[in-house]
């Protein structure tokens, strides 16, 4: 990412310039034009590098200090004018890092801002090792803070270094601020020689050292812990804590222990504690001894695998964590069995994994289980020939009886499936909620219904529809499960479908509705007869409805303003049934005053295909406006190319005259594009399709311009052998541009004033009087007002022309211009030699920013051509430049040869005319010394004053 860098001066030429050389390198530049606007910028974007204005009216030091406030980092470069006293001690007085003189050097420019950068970044890598320091000193504190006891960092001499926690009871009454005393010292006799026997043997060890001590009825725990740092000792760390909770809960587990040891060996059930890893009988209580045959204390020590009749049920239900086996038997010692219910439960002493055994008898259940059989054959020959599939499996998941349809449905015989685990044929998610169900069975929901996706034999996934029903045990104890599935595909796919088409229109209508609201632009629809439908949020801002409550009411009701266009607009689609598009318009809006809006109407298509009412859009492009004229305004107007601050003054002047009949009066050096202003003026006014015809004054003698402007008939004079129309007939209903108006002769000053008076004309050699309808734009590069004072202009004439004077400013009073000029020629000149120059060197551009340009764009435009016709393409260098017009921008600054009056926006004593060397001093007296007070009392620009004072040999 590129670095960005906040210049922040009055004088929009230096912001220009320097702008331009930075994003030239790369940078990324932003601009203000007074302290204000640049510590509202440093606010919000922290910049990388501020270069700022410093002088009489503005104060860089100040964002250098505005920045301290912000906490930001930024280096400041101060711009400060030539003038000053020691620059040096200013910028150290201002907190900034250095100045840069005006007028701008590029090189020093450039050098600056590469080391201000690099201040940046290594300031900011300043801030982050302090911030990562202070986070270490944190991190350890939190962990001192974070021990329950009393925790002391020692050094290798055992003084205290740091120590957090409450000493309370643990140290010496007037043990006080332990930092910086001998660890023992804090502690009573005599506990200060344990604590110090402590400490000898972690040094010798080099091993943590630990000490429990009774105290005042207390029990405490020490840990001594040596660090160790390159292979040496940095100190101890000592922890204290207060154990004597932990040892009265000692006590209470051991009397606890007494209390389960009786419980454990007045049970009437069997119970054994197995070795989980190693399969063996850990201990056994009284009532399992004499149920297996044994005496007390014989089973330690016996495989459990050789107990149970399948061991392998049991040792399966072990290894995965079961907690219940609901059927089984276990062998006594003489090889007779017992049927059994088991239930297991976990844990864990000094790191062994036992599993305790709560062995039921249930042989009572074996009669149950004959009538059960029985049962058995009457309900498969119900449930057989049953559509639906059913099945029962034991709470282990085991199949114990499947009918003919789930046989078909898995494609397996019955003998392959029973015993198989139910579970897996489902997903993780239903066995998750069936083994949930049935740890958690509650006989209030005695079932459980679940649709399952489940994969038929032949590959097609269905959808079953489970009722799983609990089997209970004469101890409500769930002993099997009943499972009917039936088959809901067809069934689940048309809810499926049904459920996604309501969700698709409903996601459609909030989309809708969420689309409608969010629009920027307003929206409002009607019916056909003009009753409000809906309105989004913008319509009711921009239009001026009451939020909610225009639905049902008529549009010309609602919306303010006679004759409103919107209303129009509506009126017309609904009559016509045609839409209406891009219709731009001023609207005046209730809030926002005046807009430029955009109304696009559209017919209400109903149900049935008919218009039933309308849709109105209407979209601000105010702001569009706004940009197309900033942009237009940005690179020029009309063929004239420049961006600076006064040729953006000649544009509005000229825009507000283009409309208008009245005569103008461009004045300007030559070379300052007085005839691209006044086609600009032809072309953008309502005579644009009318001819703009010119006429150059001072290319032709007296009497072939007075035939030229008014035309001839035969025999008017020597060598008229026909009629011959004149320019000003030839310009009919269009423009006549009469350049360099100052050089005609006092005859034809008579005639031409003539016709301004009365629009009236004779031609050469006739004396009937004609008529014409035509705009007069006049140009030149002469001072008039000097030439009435020595009498070769009539004072009449001049006053009759200068209606509405323009003065076009000359190239080196708009400095920030030459750039947008040179990339302008060079586009052009590539396409007329079918070369490609993408620019010029910065060699040739700090000659041309330095140079007077006594020719103006001109010259500049021919400078151009002669080096684009050396040049192989690409960059222009200097060696492409005319060898002469080299040598003459490495002298001296050239006097300007036409200095105008130029019009100022405040009246002064110096808007009649241009001020002189005496006027200049003068001013500078009364301002004592101050230029850029002195440049807005004479009217001029602040580098225009410079420069006049270089010429002079006066240092400004």
């Amino acid at each position: 990412m590129s670095s960005t860098i906040l210049v922040a001066d009055g004088d929009a030429s230096i912001r220009n310039l320097i702008q331009e050389i930075l994003e030239a390198r790369g940078y990324r530049v932003e601009t203000a034009s007074s302290p204000a606007s640049a510590a509202a910028l440093m606010a919000r974007s922290g910049p990388d590098l501020v270069l700022a204005a410093h002088g009489e009216d503005e104060d860089g030091g100040g964002l250098v200090h505005e920045g301290v406030r912000l906490g930001l980092v930024t280096p400041v470069i101060l711009l400060i004018g030539a003038s000053t006293d020691n620059p040096g001690r200013l910028a150290r007085n201002c907190g900034a890092m250095a100045y840069i003189q005006k007028p701008v050097n590029r090189s020093q420019l450039e050098m600056l801002v590469r080391l201000g950068l690099t201040e940046n970044g290594l300031r900011r890598q300043v801030v982050e090792q302090e911030a990562v320091l202070s986070r270490t000193r944190a991190y350890l504190q939190s962990m001192l803070d974070a021990d329950e006891g009393l925790v002391f960092l020692l050094d290798a001499e055992a003084r205290v270094l740091e120590y957090s926690g409450p000493t309370g009871e643990m140290l010496r009454a007037d043990a006080g601020d332990p930092v910086g005393r001998p660890y023992p010292s804090l502690f009573p006799d005599p506990a200060a020689k344990l604590h110090e026997g402590a400490i000898a043997k972690a040094r010798t060890t080099g091993e943590p050292a630990r000490l429990e001590e009774h105290r005042s009825g207390m029990v405490l725990e020490t840990w001594v812990r040596p660090v160790a740092l390159d292979d040496g000792l940095a100190g101890f760390q000592a922890n204290l804590r207060d154990i004597t909770a932990k040892r009265r809960t000692e006590a209470g587990l051991a009397e606890s222990e007494k209390q389960y040891r009786s419980v454990f060996a007045g049970a009437s059930d069997a119970i054994i504690l197995v070795d989980r890893n190693k399969g063996t009988v850990i201990e056994c209580n009284d009532a399992a001894a004499r149920s297996l045959g044994y005496e007390p204390g014989e089973m330690r020590g016996i495989s459990i695998q050789s107990l149970a009749a399948h061991p392998e049920q049991l040792a399966s239900a072990m290894a995965h964590g079961g907690e219940r086996v609901s059927y089984d038997y276990l062998k006594r010692r003489n090889g007779s069995s017992f049927p059994v219910e088991l239930s297991l439960s976990y844990f864990n002493n000094a790191g062994r994994e036992v599993t305790i055994l709560y062995a039921q008898d249930i042989s009572r259940r074996k009669i149950v289980e004959e009538a059960l059989r029985e049962g058995a054959r009457l309900y498969r020959a119900v449930v057989e020939d049953q559509t639906e599939l059913i099945c029962r499996y034991a709470p282990d998941g085991g199949l114990t009886f499947v009918n003919n349809a789930y046989e078909r449905f898995l494609g397996r015989d019955e003998e392959d499936m029973l015993g198989r685990d139910f579970f897996a044929s489902l997903g993780s998610m239903e066995r998750r909620v069936l083994t949930e169900w049935l740890e958690r069975f509650d006989q209030s929901s005695p079932a459980l219904e679940r649709e399952v996706l489940q994969l038929r034999s032949d590959g097609e996934e269905r959808w079953i529809a489970w009722t799983h029903r609990a089997i209970l045990s004469d101890r409500n104890m769930v002993v099997e499960i009943q499972a009917v599935g039936r088959d809901v595909t067809e069934h689940k796919g048309a809810e499926r479908a049904l459920a996604l088409a309501t969700r698709e229109k409903e996601q459609y209508r909030v989309n809708l509705e969420a689309t409608f609201a969010s629009i920027p632009d307003a929206i409002l629809t009607v019916d056909s007869s003009l009753s409000i439908i809906a309105t989004n949020s913008a319509a009711e801002n921009l239009l001026g409805l009451e939020p909610g409550r225009s639905r049902g009411q008529r549009l010309e009701e609602v919306v303010e303003g006679e004759g409103n266009p919107c209303v129009q607009v509506v009126r017309q689609v609904l009559k016509t049934d045609k839409p209406v598009r891009g219709y731009e318009i001023e609207l005046k809006t209730p809030a926002l005053g005046e807009r430029m809006v955009e109304i696009n109407c559209s017919p209400l298509v109903g149900g049935d295909g008919g218009h039933v009412g309308a849709v109105l859009v209407v979209r601000d492009i105010s702001h569009i406006a706004d940009l197309e004229k900033q942009l237009q305004q940005r690179h020029g107007f009309r063929g004239i190319v420049g961006r600076s601050t006064a040729m953006q003054d000649i544009y509005q002047l000229l825009e507000q005259l283009s409309s208008l009949d009245s005569i103008v009066l461009i004045l300007g050096e030559s070379g300052t594009g007085k005839e691209l202003a006044a086609e600009a003026l032809h072309y953008g006014g309502p005579r644009a399709g009318k001819p703009l015809v010119k006429v150059n004054c001072s290319a032709l003698s007296e009497s072939l311009l007075e035939s030229e402007l008014f035309g001839h008939v035969r025999g008017a004079f020597t060598g008229a052998v026909r009629d011959k129309i004149g320019r000003i007939q030839a310009a009919q209903g269009g423009t006549l541009f009469l350049d360099e108006i100052g050089d005609i002769s006092p005859m034809l000053q008579l005639k031409l004033l003539r016709f301004l008076e009365q629009k009236e004309y004779e031609r050469v050699g006739e004396s009937r009087t004609y008529t014409a309808d035509v705009r007069i734009i006049a140009a030149t590069n002469v001072d008039l007002r000097e030439s009435v004072r020595r009498g070769s202009f009539r004072e009449d004439l001049y006053y009759r022309l200068n209606v509405m004077p323009v003065y076009l400013p000359s190239l080196r009073d708009r400095q920030a211009d030459i750039s947008l000029l040179t990339d302008h020629f060079l586009a052009i000149f590539s396409d007329n030699f079918g070369k490609h120059f993408e620019g010029v060197s910065p060699e040739v551009m700090d000659l041309f920013l330095s140079y007077s340009w006594p020719g103006n764009v001109r010259e500049l435009k021919h400078a151009l051509e002669h080096a684009c016709i050396l040049s192989p393409g690409k960059i222009i260098e200097l060696k492409h430049i005319r060898k002469d017009l080299v040598e003459q921008m490495a002298g001296l600054p050239a006097q300007p040869v036409f200095q105008p009056q130029t019009p100022e926006p405040a009246p002064g004593p110096f808007t009649a005319r241009r001020p002189g060397r005496e006027d200049i001093l003068s001013v500078l007296d009364q301002c004592a010394g101050n230029k850029a007070l002195a440049a807005r009392r004479l009217g001029i620009h602040r580098a225009t004053l410079y420069r006049k004072l270089r010429s002079w040999g006066i240092e400004p």
